[in-house]
């Protein structure tokens, strides 16, 4: 159950991200809250702790690293379009401040996504 919850909580977390990536980005009419916000780096990081230091086995672990993935993923998307808007090649009506908030969250969930299918288990 611990693992299912987990799961979940890194679902919403990646959802929320692409959301808030995709509204920055006006490819969507949604407009997210402050909730939205504190999901993207609080669930993934709360689906990490209950999805990776539980699991003993390769199919978990392999789909943390595929969770790590989807954030840096995001993190690229969102710098890829901000360089991209500062030199003129994009233009939208939108702020940017949405764009940064994904890529520094984006910065440190990735990295500990695939970090953490690497952390040895007590008793293996």
């Amino acid at each position: 159950m611990v693992l299912a919850f987990g799961a979940l909580m890194v679902v919403l977390g990646l959802l929320s991200g692409g959301v808030l990536t995709a509204a920055a980005l006006e490819v969507t009419k949604l407009q997210p809250g402050w909730t939205a916000w504190l999901a993207y780096p609080g669930l993934t990081l709360l689906g990490y702790g209950l999805f990776v230091v539980p699991a003993n086995d390769g199919p978990i672990q392999l789909m943390t690293k595929v969770s790590g993935a989807l954030c840096l993923l995001l993190g690229m998307v969102a710098i890829a379009v901000l360089v991209l808007r500062s030199l003129g090649f994009l233009a939208f009506e939108g702020g940017t401040f949405t764009l940064w908030w994904v890529f520094g969250c984006s910065l440190l969930l990735g990295p500990l996504g695939w970090l953490g299918a690497r952390v040895p288990k007590a008793g293996v």
